[in-house]
């Protein structure tokens, strides 16, 4: 009887999503494949109180000088420019934030020219440094303010970088024109002086909308030799070639200027802020760590609900639209049902999800012995 009861414990605790998350990937109807990512990092940045708290990204503290830059002014990336702004209301979705004005996570260059030469800028990187192929999504609220680069974009060195990157001085409302720039850094771009557009893996996509006025979720799925980048689940361009990065990277978002007039312009006006409302990361780990928990825990791929479907974002997420009795803003996130990230890198994480090996294992292991001392 005892050990029955000790079966059912275990049982109870047996996760979903335990082999990864799949993601339907492709260019054409008849390109469409399903690709599977075993690890996931997922960060609701509507409802965070304090970014300096948060485990999986780190706002940066560092200097570009002019030179290095290659613009007339040095970059101050400060942490002070990193503010998180989210909704006080975990079961809210609309704004605006606790500090006033759009909810999420505020990324801003400071505005005027900088008495010092060095403009206060922003920038925020994933903790985790070990991200291949995958399937990478942030839903963000641009500025229309002129001067700044903002980026979403996937790094592990100069040479091995994709990027989406939105210069709000190409912005046009009255032609309705909003473009982003594509591209990807490759060895044969840093020869040219990081000239993506001579090393053939640049490209520039005009939105379907206006990125300065609502949240639209912006996307790059990364597998071996192809790169597709998306605004709000539609293709926008596809690059497959040899400069497509072949190591693991990390995620980077950013805002900033330098006054190059060839890029960024400016520097703006006035203090020039982006809201980031989420991140979410599927992808596959290069380390063997993570490897080997995944071989662990995935006991059965063929098991319903062992790999869950990643859902596509296909309209635009911002907490000012509604969406029945909700708002577009209440996207999915796997990290809300914590048997769906058993193991996993996710926001608000519990001491009862820690791992399965050692969080999970404990809290079965007390109410075995807790159960045991009822019966004995």
């Amino acid at each position: 009887m005892l050990l029955f009861l000790i079966a059912c414990l275990v049982v109870a605790v047996a996760a979903d999503c335990e082999c990864g998350y799949t993601a339907t990937i492709g260019t054409s109807a008849s390109s469409l494949s399903s690709y599977l990512f075993t690890d996931l990092l997922e960060s609701d940045f509507l409802h965070i109180a304090n970014i300096t708290q948060d485990t999986d990204w780190k706002p940066q503290n560092f200097t570009v000088t002019a030179a290095a830059g290659r613009g007339p002014y040095g970059m101050n990336h400060t942490v002070k420019n990193v503010v998180a702004n989210g909704i006080p209301d975990i079961n809210n979705w609309t704004g605006p934030g606790i500090l006033g004005g759009d909810p999420g996570l505020q990324l801003t260059v400071s505005g005027g020219v900088p008495s010092d030469g060095y403009v206060d800028t922003a920038e925020m990187d994933s903790v985790r440094t070990d991200m291949l192929w995958g399937s990478y999504r942030a839903s963000m609220k641009l500025s229309p303010i002129a001067g700044t680069c903002s980026a979403f974009f996937w790094y592990f060195n100069d040479s091995q970088e994709i990027d989406m990157e939105f210069l709000s001085s190409q912005f046009n409302l009255q032609n309705k024109s909003f473009p982003v720039n594509l591209v990807l850094q490759s060895l044969k771009s840093v020869q040219a002086n990081f000239n993506a557009m001579d090393a053939g893996t640049y490209a520039v996509a005009n939105l379907p909308f206006n990125p300065t006025t609502g949240y639209h979720e912006y996307r790059i799925d990364f597998i071996a030799g192809t790169v597709i980048f998306y605004a709000d689940g539609q293709i926008l361009a596809t690059m497959d070639n040899p400069a497509v990065p072949t190591s693991a990277g990390h995620l980077i978002l950013t805002n900033w200027s330098n006054g190059n007039n060839l890029w960024s312009s400016g520097p703006p006006v006035q203090n020039s802020t982006i809201s980031v409302s989420y991140v979410k990361a599927y992808f596959n780990s290069s380390l063997p760590a993570r490897q080997s928990d995944w071989t662990k825990r995935c006991k059965n791929a063929a098991v319903q609900g062992s790999i869950c479907q990643i859902p596509d974002q296909k309209s635009s997420p911002d907490p000012n639209i509604a969406a029945g009795n909700d708002t577009a803003a209440n996207t999915y996130f796997f990290s809300d049902h914590p048997m769906e990230v058993v193991n996993q890198t996710v926001y608000k994480k519990s001491d009862a999800f820690v791992r399965m090996d050692d969080g999970t294992r404990s809290a079965v292991l007390l109410l075995v012995v807790a159960l045991v001392a009822v019966l004995l």
